[in-house]
Order: structure tokens, then C-alpha cells, then sequence
């Protein structure tokens, strides 16, 4: 005999299970406060390659010391410009975005398994900007990893916003 299930039990069990996948989110969860974007002038101090490169050890090289400048009306990397920046962030779980959209495991970076970080993505007229520091994995608010051709890039904090 098989047992009956009332309606009130079925609705139970789907604002239960509706409970839990919503605390198991996966997806990146927009951030609209400020503190999210980046501002001011970081520093690229350092780059590493651990996966596979479009970008030989000495070109890496050459973009160590340089800057990014962060600005609500401009950004600017190198020789790379744009007037009218639109930054999209998101904060995300590091280990299972590093890991889906680049194959790498946290510890590649210095980063701890379960540590939530800020991605951020410019945007100049309506596509993305192509610039390095058009998307940086933001550790805090003092450091962040940039990424080109598969090399990443440390950056750290130059100037504060200003």
C-alpha cells in the first residue's frame, strides 16, 4: 500500500528544497555598491602562467611595473584608453569560477578554496574592453589578478582613489 501525500506535505517539501538550492548557489551574484569597483591606481607587481599561454615569459615580463588607472569617467592600461567606462562586478565563489572558466585550482593564485572574491569586467562603448584590467579576480580590496592571453597578473594598489 502506498502512502498518500498530502498537498501541505508536497508544498513543504518544495519551499524546503527551494531553501536549500538558493544557499547552494553557484552563479556569480551582482554587486551594485561601490565598494565593489575598482578605483585609483593599482600596480602590476608580479605575473604567473599556470596554464597554457599566448604570451612568452619576456613579454609577461615587460608588463611588470606598469599601472592601471581606475576612474569613474576613464581607465587606462598602457596604451590602452577608454573615456566612458561601465563596470560590471560580480561576486563569485573563487575555487568553482577559477576553475570553469580557466581550469585553474585556487591555489594557482595564492587563493584559499571556499574565499568569495570580486570579479570585475569593463566595458567601453557597449563591448568589452580588451585593455589589461578589463576583467580582474579582486582577492581585496588591496590586491587583484589580471588576465591576458593566459598569463595573469598581480596587481596591487599604487594610489588610492582620488
Amino acid at each position: 500500500m502506498t502512502p498518500s501525500i498530502r498537498p501541505w506535505q508536497r508544498a513543504g517539501v518544495v519551499i524546503i528544497g527551494s531553501a536549500v538550492l538558493a544557499g547552494c548557489q553557484l552563479g556569480p551574484r551582482p554587486v551594485h555598491d561601490n565598494w565593489a569597483l575598482p578605483r585609483g591606481e593599482w600596480r602590476i607587481v608580479a605575473h604567473s602562467a599556470p596554464g597554457i599561454t599566448a604570451m612568452s615569459p619576456v613579454e609577461a615580463a615587460g608588463y611588470v611595473g606598469g599601472t592601471i588607472s581606475y576612474g569613474t569617467d576613464s581607465v587606462a592600461s598602457g596604451s590602452d584608453r577608454c573615456a566612458k567606462p561601465v563596470y560590471l562586478a560580480n561576486l563569485v565563489y573563487a575555487e568553482r569560477y577559477l576553475y570553469r572558466q580557466y581550469g585553474l585550482r585556487t591555489a594557482n593564485l595564492g587563493l584559499y578554496r571556499h574565499q568569495d572574491v570580486r570579479v570585475t569586467e569593463v566595458f567601453c562603448a557597449g563591448t568589452k574592453w580588451r585593455g589589461l584590467g578589463g576583467h580582474v579576480v579582486w582577492v581585496d580590496h588591496e590586491r587583484g589578478y589580471a588576465i591576458r592571453d593566459g598569463v595573469w597578473f598581480e596587481l596591487r594598489r599604487a594610489a588610492p582613489p582620488g
